[in-house]
């Protein structure tokens, strides 16, 4: 639907609500945040893989062993047969300690109120992973799409080669069985659902604008159907490939630490920093695979925040047509904001920062936001209106998969995880920014920030329909006769 939308009225994600619906111009504003709020923290996980990648560059990469400054004596590692035989439940891994003492330094900052100083060298690694972005964009879609050849296709190089290995280890179908045994039972968690959908959101990118935006400079005449099909059996296929990746490892690390699977699973950033670095210690050549390991994490991320940049430039440019007199100052300020509000994410205390923006941030505001995208374009836009405009450029309408599931399937399973999101609050993974009054504050500092996000879309409905409206009524009579030669014209125009 947003491939569709994009390419036929070639506009930015805030300006285009003026041609399917105006008086929910908020959604596109709505967007904005989310990606800001996304570019303000999403950008120092990022950070944190540049780190990694810099310091795998030495013959033996730091967190493999125990005997460093930063180690406790609660440490083990998995290439010291002393410390492997006083594992208990206190114990912390090597690779585990230097992603929390040594990168993070969260030992000096206890909690959320307590952030610390900055880290300067963290500083410096957002301050590249910026300056990548800025140089992505600079030029607009020309850079992006060149950059994009090669963040996109680097992860796939480096995932068969990763993979490869791990089919050279011991114990990796006790991984692999855990990640392909089905667990009905978790089919009635909330949790499941909603993590499901946020995956998708960040991996596919629907609700951010990004897809709008990018499909606004595609051919009028593309197939989008096609495009989006394609584009979804690739996402998921990638996201499977690289579950087999770090299953495969996961099992090989149970089976010398001999445990269960489950207890590496249950962390989020830690799997990613912690668990996998572990993995690559124990294989020959740790250095080699632990920069092809994390410059992949690099172009991961770096491929999902430029576009969300590129996109963001795209929307206000659009809708603000003064800024685009200056495109490469007005792109330097779209990555200089981000990059302020990311500070207090760059302190001791920055991973708390972090988590809370990953909690609060997006879900459930963007699935709010889609479900709005939804109503506005399939049901007061009109499915009729909606499947003429594809007719118009593909040359056959939606099938009626495509129109049942934009109708139905989709408002209805947006709007059950929306609700649910309140009735099944996750408070065992909120419990972990604070208890009593910390907990109280940080509870209403982050439905604060979601319900932010959320507001532009009620707010500039009711400004329209008590201000604009009867504007807009007397333009009507001069304008109607303009907008079908206006659109034919823009067809072959540059798209700013």
């Amino acid at each position: 639907m947003e491939l569709a939308i994009g390419q036929y009225h070639r506009l930015g994600y805030i300006t285009i609500w003026n041609k399917i619906c105006p008086p929910l111009k908020g959604i596109g504003y709505s967007m904005l945040i989310i990606n800001l709020y996304v570019l303000s923290y999403y950008n120092t996980i990022i950070a944190w893989s540049v780190h990694y990648c810099l310091a795998s560059f030495r013959a033996i990469v730091p967190w493999t062993f125990c005997k460093n400054e930063w180690n406790t004596p609660h440490c083990y590692s998995l290439h010291d047969q002393q410390t492997l035989k006083i594992i208990h439940n206190a114990s912390c891994s090597s690779a585990d300690e230097y992603f929390e003492r040594r990168m993070l330094k969260s030992h000096l900052s206890p909690s959320i109120n307590q952030l610390g100083s900055l880290q300067w060298e963290l500083v410096g690694c957002s301050m590249i992973v910026f300056l990548l972005i800025y140089l992505s964009i600079f030029k607009g879609v020309k850079t992006a799409g060149k950059a994009i050849w090669f963040t996109a296709l680097i992860p796939y190089a480096v995932l068969i080669i990763l993979l490869l290995r791990s089919l050279t280890l011991d114990g990796i179908f006790e991984g692999l069985k855990y990640y392909v045994a089905p667990s009905f039972q978790r089919l009635t968690e909330y949790s499941v659902w909603q993590a499901a959908a946020v995956q998708i959101f960040f991996s596919l990118g629907p609700g951010f604008g990004v897809l709008l935006s990018y499909a606004s400079f595609s051919d009028s005449h593309d197939n989008v159907e096609g495009t989006a099909l394609i584009a979804s059996l690739v996402n998921c296929s990638t996201s499977l490939l690289y579950g087999t990746v770090v299953f495969a490892g996961l099992g090989y690390l149970s089976y010398r630490l001999k445990t269960d699977v489950r207890q590496f699973t249950e962390s989020n950033m830690g799997l990613v920093f912690v668990v996998y670095p572990e993995i690559l210690t124990a294989i020959r050549g740790a250095p080699f695979f632990s920069i092809l390991f994390f410059i992949m994490l690099l172009t991961l991320g770096l491929d999902s925040v430029f576009a969300g940049a590129e996109s963001i430039y795209t929307a206000i440019s659009d809708e603000f047509p003064i800024l685009a007199r200056r495109p490469r100052l007005s792109r330097a300020c779209v990555v200089l904001v981000p990059f302020l509000a990311s500070i207090p994410t760059l302190t001791h205390g920055g991973k708390f920062i972090v988590q809370f923006m990953d909690f609060f941030g997006t879900s459930p505001s963007i699935m709010f936001i889609v479900l709005c995208e939804l109503i506005a374009t399939v049901w007061l836009y009109g499915m009729d209106q909606f499947s003429s405009n594809v007719e118009s450029m593909t040359g056959k309408k939606p099938s009626i998969y495509w129109r049942v599931t934009c109708r139905y399937i989709a408002p209805f399973i947006l709007f059950v995880l929306y609700v649910c999101s309140f009735i099944q609050f996750d408070s065992q993974e909120f419990a972990s920014f604070g208890q009593g009054n910390t907990a109280i504050k940080v509870s209403i500092a982050g439905w604060s920030i979601s319900t932010l996000s959320m507001l532009p879309i009620p707010i500039y409905a009711c400004w329209y329909l008590c201000f604009r409206r009867e504007k807009n009524d007397i333009k009507q009579t001069t304008t109607t006769t303009t907008v079908a030669g206006s659109m034919s014209n823009k067809e072959n125009e540059p798209f700013i």
